[in-house]
Formats: structure tokens, C-alpha cells, sequence
């Protein structure tokens, strides 16, 4: 009976690995879990409890018997969620793949971000699991508490590295972790005094111009072309009749220039454009009087030319043929 049930208990009681009268010791559970478990193998049925359902979740993937592991899922299902236990039942999904229990736990610690990330348990958490909450909590609110614990987040991740390895440097190996996370973090909502003070000067791991590029509003129109080693030119697109220009832009982003422009069946608008070429700006992204969107140093620039974005090239950023276009 054992021995159909469970993959593991039919190599523990095969003759090639246990004596015939010899007893097969089980150190690892109690006698009531264990017993609670076998009940379950020859009934269907056991009592589960919020003192026991750990060590059942754990000897259901030891023993590989799935349906005693879905009972223990569901158990969990209807356990209240509390700032008590959700870091250890964010652990235990992990560790189990309980893909039900996860997203219940990611969605509840993404609702109460602020007084979560207070928890010292936080941070244990595992990378992947830090940035799915993330990416699902509310953008408006708590911005200094959730940048200041991940930051401290990264900063112990960092000093394990560094014990590990003293070749590191300790700055350079806390942005290494923290990088992921940027995208899901909104620093247009922090304070100023709080961007000056703690992000700027005491993290002291972005340089002036990442600085510029984080704080960089998202609410406005970005636009970004890629070269081959993945170096960008990219600058704030202003333009009249902004949806149809952005629509095309976005048509555009897997497809190579024909440098250097990209064709597209844009009319000029009869609108003056929001920029003036000056003479500060090297690059600028116009439609051209043919309609093609083209990528053009300010020298090159005629009275037809309609300007759609200054542009700000990364060191080394070179203009040819393999560049692509995206709007961010």
C-alpha cells in the first residue's frame, strides 16, 4: 500500500536497500505527524492544525505524495494572513511550489507594503520573491520606507557577498542588487529632502547622471533608440496630436532604421513644433519633409524638418543601420 502511494517509501522498503527484519527508523517528524500522515495514506482523511500543517507540507513532498500535498494547500488557502506569519508562509511557498498560496501571500504583502517591509523578516526573502511584491504595490504611497528597506535589503545581501568574496566592492555589489528592483520604484513621489539626504548622498551608489535618469519623470514621453552593444540616445518626446506620434513610434520598435530614418507615412503637422533647435543640442529626432522619422545632428536640421525630441547620446553610442527605436 505504502510502496504505490509513495515513490519514496518504495525505495526505502526495497530489498536493495533495507534488511527484510530490520525497522526503517523516521527521525526527521513526530509520532503524531508522521501518524497523522499514514492515517491519511489509508483513509484519505487527518487532522490538520495551524501547529502542524508545516511538518505535513514538508512530509508530503518528502514522501512525493501530491494529493496529501493538496490538502495541505488548500488548508492553507483559508489561513488568515497576518504580519505575523506571512514571511514564513511566503517561504513555505517558495520552498513547496505552492503557486496558490503564493499569489495570496505576494498580493497581501504588496497591500500592506509599509508595515511589511518593517518585519525583520523581510529580509530573508529571496530576490525574485522581493520584486514580484514590488511590482504589485501601490506606486502613490510609502515611497521613502519601501526605497529605504530595499535598500538596507540590498545592503545585507551585499555584505553576505562581500564575505564571501573581499574582492568586491561593497557600493558596487549593493546597486548590483538593487538594480532590479528601479523599475517598480516611483521617486517621482519622495521628497525632496529624502532624495537629497538618503538617496543622493548617504547610498552614495548612483553617479549624477543615473541620478538624472531615475528622477526622470515617468509621466512624460520618453523616447530611446538602441544601438548594437545596446548604448542609447534617447530624449523627451513633445509633439501635437502625442498618441498618433507614439503609436507609430511604438510600430516601429522592432524594426531596424534604414539609416538614417525609419519610413513612415507621417503628415507634417501644421502646428510649430514645441522645440527650437539650439545650439546647446547636438541631436534632435524630427520628421523630415518627406514624412520618415530620422535621427539628426543639429547642423543638419532645414526649415522643413519638424523637431520631435532633443536627444542626449551615452558615451560611445554609434548611429547606423542596426539602431532601433522604442518609446519608454
Amino acid at each position: 500500500m505504502l510502496c504505490r502511494v509513495s515513490p519514496t517509501f518504495k525505495s526505502m522498503l526495497s530489498n536493495q536497500l533495507t534488511l527484510y527484519d530490520e525497522p526503517i527508523f523516521v527521525e526527521n517528524y513526530t509520532l503524531e505527524d508522521f501518524k497523522e500522515f499514514l492515517t491519511f495514506i489509508y483513509s484519505g482523511k487527518c487532522q490538520l492544525t495551524n501547529e502542524n500543517i508545516f511538518a505535513m507540507v514538508d512530509i508530503a513532498e518528502f514522501y512525493c505524495v501530491p494529493s496529501f500535498k493538496t490538502i495541505c494547500e488548500e488548508f492553507l488557502t483559508k489561513t488568515e494572513l497576518a504580519l505575523g506569519n506571512i514571511c514564513q508562509m511566503i517561504e513555505i511557498s517558495n520552498k513547496y511550489s505552492l503557486s496558490e498560496i503564493n499569489q495570496l501571500v505576494i498580493d497581501f504583502a504588496s497591500k500592506n507594503i509599509s508595515t511589511f517591509l518593517k518585519n525583520e523578516q523581510f529580509y530573508g526573502l529571496e530576490k525574485c520573491t522581493l520584486k514580484k511584491i514590488l511590482e504589485l504595490c501601490d506606486k502613490t504611497e510609502h515611497q521613502e520606507v519601501v526605497f529605504e528597506a530595499v535598500y538596507k535589503w540590498a545592503e545585507k545581501q551585499a555584505k553576505e557577498n562581500l564575505e564571501a568574496d573581499n574582492g568586491l566592492n561593497l557600493n558596487e555589489t549593493i546597486k548590483e542588487q538593487i538594480s532590479d528592483f528601479l523599475p517598480f520604484l516611483n521617486f517621482q513621489n519622495m521628497r525632496i529632502d529624502f532624495l537629497t539626504f538618503f538617496v543622493a548622498k548617504q547610498t552614495n551608489i548612483f553617479t549624477v547622471s543615473e541620478l538624472r535618469d531615475i528622477l526622470w519623470d515617468g509621466s512624460r514621453v520618453h523616447v530611446h533608440i538602441i544601438d548594437e552593444n545596446g548604448k542609447k540616445i534617447k530624449g523627451e518626446l513633445k509633439c501635437d496630436e502625442m498618441n498618433k506620434a507614439v503609436d507609430e513610434i511604438k510600430s516601429l520598435k522592432y524594426k531596424c532604421c534604414f539609416f538614417p530614418y525609419w519610413r513612415t507615412i507621417r503628415q507634417k503637422s501644421l502646428t510649430p513644433s514645441k522645440y527650437i533647435k539650439n545650439e546647446k543640442i547636438d541631436w534632435y529626432l524630427v520628421y523630415c519633409s518627406r514624412g520618415y522619422l530620422v535621427i539628426t545632428h543639429r547642423e543638419n536640421i532645414s526649415d522643413s524638418d519638424y523637431l520631435l525630441a532633443e536627444m542626449f547620446a551615452d558615451d560611445g553610442f554609434i548611429l547606423n543601420e542596426k539602431c532601433k527605436i522604442e518609446i519608454v
